[in-house]
């Protein structure tokens, strides 16, 4: 039996695939492209590319290669197939699939990249080592994840403190979600056998910061009200689940209050 990731993505919503291009805009991409230090004819996997806003701008950075973006939701690579052919980016595909599986031979890659997925996937192990499997031999493994999501703010508010970190025990419990997943990554992948191994870190754009900024409330907004159902699980009730909700966006909405969020970006070298 094939393994799958965590067994519920917990922002799925109507609105995901416009929160995912929205929060795109947020981080921009001078992060993400510095990191991956991209070669004009690099062919590179994208996995759990979610709407295609990264893979769509790797692909202007590669083009004279070629970039494939990979998710196991549907409605995200139609989504993302329409908007690459919307931006007249030939040089793009989009397939549905598992990172734990992966529909691709070995050595197929010059870079595996993936942002914000590894902390959902239960078996993250499972899924490096097919990241090193589709990766050439000389070829870089690349991921970007945060560290510490909604964990640290000032002035602390002890009892959101509390129910913050009651909210991701469950979390972790019930669905092998790791909010720690940024600091474990470089031991991750030199388990996985990757050389080089590289490690940078930066405040999370999207989840650090001062509150007040619109964009940043409205991201946080659209995700609460997503997983409203496994917050009520949480929390017992859907008042005390709403009652939850309204104080965290209103503390992240604060100007007085800043909240911090560490994005780790982590490489690694398949050796020769």
């Amino acid at each position: 039996m094939t393994k799958q990731l965590a067994e519920t993505y917990l922002i799925h919503s109507d609105e995901e695939m416009q929160r995912l291009e929205r929060q795109a805009a947020i981080y921009g991409t001078a992060e993400d492209l510095a990191h991956l230090a991209l070669q004009a004819d690099n062919t590179v996997l994208d996995a759990g590319c979610g709407a295609g806003a990264i893979t769509r701008t790797i692909a202007g950075a590669v083009p004279g290669g070629h970039v494939t973006g990979l998710d196991r939701e549907a409605r995200y690579i139609d989504y993302a197939r329409r908007r690459a052919q919307a931006d007249g980016l030939a040089n793009t595909e989009f397939v549905e699939g598992n990172v734990l599986a992966l529909p691709f031979a070995d050595n197929h890659f010059d870079i595996v990249w993936s942002k914000h997925l590894l902390q959902w996937v239960r078996d993250r192990d499972d899924a490096i080592a097919e990241f090193v499997r589709v990766t050439r031999p000389g070829g870089r493994v690349i991921a970007a994840n945060f560290d510490g999501f909604l964990l640290q703010h000032y002035p602390e508010d002890p009892q959101l403190q509390r129910q913050v970190e009651q909210w991701f025990s469950a979390a972790s419990e019930h669905m092998g979600f790791d909010n720690w997943m940024g600091r474990k990554l470089p031991a991750l992948f030199l388990a996985a056998g990757l050389v080089d191994v590289q490690v940078n870190t930066v405040p999370d754009r999207a989840f650090s910061g001062l509150g007040g900024d619109p964009e940043r409330r409205w991201n946080m907004q659209v995700q609460m009200d997503a997983s409203i159902g496994f917050s009520e699980k949480v929390f017992g009730s859907r008042e005390a689940a709403r009652a939850y909700s309204d104080r965290l966006l209103a503390r992240a909405s604060d100007p007085g209050v800043y909240f911090h969020c560490t994005m780790f970006y982590v490489e690694g070298r398949v050796p020769q």
